[in-house]
């Protein structure tokens, strides 16, 4: 009611404003400025042309009509009536009011076709907005819980229903409306037919690709063409289908890399667990077909079934906990530690293999109290620092430094051995990946680095190594100093 009000003294206005002027010009070629006839019908009809430019036919046509009259009452003989003396005045007045209703008409196309012209433009800039927000999701149930709630946004719809085959599920935009039950959706995709349909409030759109129907849209009536309906239903009906896209190659990908890493576990499984198992059994063959080996050999023996069943139950202790942490994830609960205390703990754990190296640790003092899960934590030290002795010769030293910087704690691990080719230091971290150069001359999982990836990156954290073949590596791995949201 109030923008119709608003549309009436708007054009009351416009008539008025168009009046005075008019008026306005007649008494200052009558009163003040004294001009010929030609120069008053050419002013007259510039004034036409710039309110029908500016305004609707209707008022540069009623412009027109009072020019006329004004033209003939004031300027044509005989002055002050309507009547006209000279018939070639006659044609002279036709041919004003002829081209001023011509302008006005020309005008008032040009008018149209820039205000059809400037409605392409803002229906193109809402689709490229309506593609880019469904772009930004990838799964298919996302997009289509969003995809109603996005149209009605964008277009300013009251509401929008979208039925999908995949799923056979809909979806509204408003729950409460009534704009087409969830039976009529699904029968209108099951047809099969194509084509636009009309109803009570809107339009449903069949969301055909190829000769597949993928479900369907309904659209409450926006004031646009059949066709943006059409355009708004395509759009949807690729997001749709790239989302099952995406979705099907997702399940292909993860396919592929559980066969990988089951053929990189039962690769390592041949490789490290026959090694301890074989020399277990040695050792038990020996010790049983042999009773009467001296007690230093025998105690050998002991140490060697000893050792290797330690190294066994590290071994599968690691896949184990890469099991774990594939299928379930990582549960962290923070509390605040203090990380040279832990390495310290850690350091006290690795006492014998320690033995005969030289430690160089560089922990300031007070550094802050970092929220960490302790356990895990705990893993990642240990990994680490049992890489680096693994992997550097017995009497190098290795170095071991803490610091905080930009609001993250940093921990630096350096060894002295042969390092890491750089062509293998972006695989370094993935699951049983093992340096050409080393997989043969110490044995391992190649899990350790996945297993301290994971944790810190559950942490909020993560790791990284620098390393120059035979100049050592140094393994960084970060921690927030705040907890993570």
């Amino acid at each position: 009611m109030q923008k119709h009000n608003r549309q009436v003294k708007r054009t009351i206005f416009r008539y008025t404003l168009s009046t005075a002027l008019v008026c306005a010009l007649v008494l200052l070629f009558r009163l003040v400025v004294h001009v010929n006839v030609t120069t008053v019908a050419l002013s007259l009809l510039v004034l036409v042309l710039l309110v029908a430019t500016r305004w609707r036919l209707a008022h540069a046509v009623y412009l027109s009509l009072l020019c006329t009259i004004l033209y003939n009452f004031f300027f044509l003989p005989p002055v002050g009536t309507l009547t006209i003396a000279d018939p070639q005045n006659w044609i002279t007045l036709s041919v004003f009011l002829g081209t001023s209703v011509l302008v006005s008409q020309l005008s008032e196309g040009e008018r149209r076709q820039r205000e059809i012209s400037e409605q392409r433009r803002r229906e193109v800039e809402r689709l490229y907005e309506f593609s880019q927000r469904l772009l930004l999701h990838e799964d298919l149930k996302g997009l289509a819980r969003a995809t109603p709630s996005i149209a009605a946004t964008v277009f300013n719809l009251r509401a929008v229903a979208l039925y999908v085959r995949e799923q056979d599920a809909a979806y509204y935009s408003d729950p409460e409306s009534d704009l087409l039950p969830v039976v009529e959706l699904k029968q209108i995709a099951q047809s099969g037919e194509s084509g636009i349909r009309k109803t009570k409030d809107g339009y449903v759109i069949p969301l055909m690709l190829g000769m597949q129907c993928g479900g369907a849209l309904a659209m409450m009536e926006g004031g646009y063409s059949e066709g943006m309906y059409e355009a708004i239903g395509g759009l949807v009906a690729i997001a749709l289908e790239r989302a099952a896209a995406l979705e099907r190659s997702s399940h292909m990908e993860a396919t592929r890399e559980g066969e990988r890493l089951r053929s990189a576990l039962l690769d390592s499984v041949t490789h490290e667990l026959r090694t301890p198992l074989t020399a277990i059994r040695a050792a038990a063959t020996s010790l049983i077909g042999h009773p009467a080996l001296s007690e230093a050999e025998r105690n050998e023996m002991y140490a060697v079934v000893d050792e290797e069943s330690l190294r066994l139950d590290r071994l599968i202790g690691e896949a184990v906990e890469m099991a774990q942490l594939d299928s379930a994830g990582l549960q962290v609960r923070p509390q605040l530690h203090d990380v040279r205390e832990l390495i310290e703990i850690v350091l006290q754990e690795q006492h014998a293999r320690l033995r005969g190296r030289i430690l160089e640790m560089h922990i300031p003092a007070g550094l802050p109290v970092v929220p960490m899960d302790y356990e895990l934590v705990r893993r990642v030290l240990r990994h680490l620092i049992e890489n680096a002795i693994k992997y550097s010769p017995a009497k190098t030293p290795l170095e071991i430094t803490a610091e905080t910087v930009k609001e993250r704690l940093l921990v630096h691990i350096a060894d002295h051995g042969m390092g890491i080719e750089p062509s293998e230091q972006p695989f370094i971290f993935d699951k049983f990946f093992r340096g050409s150069n080393q997989r043969d001359r110490v044995d391992g999982s190649g899990m350790g680095l996945a297993i301290a990836k994971a944790i810190l990156t559950a942490h909020g954290g993560g790791i990284e190594v620098r390393s120059e073949p035979g100049k050592g590596a140094v393994f960084t791995f970060w921690l927030p100093l705040s907890p993570v949201a």
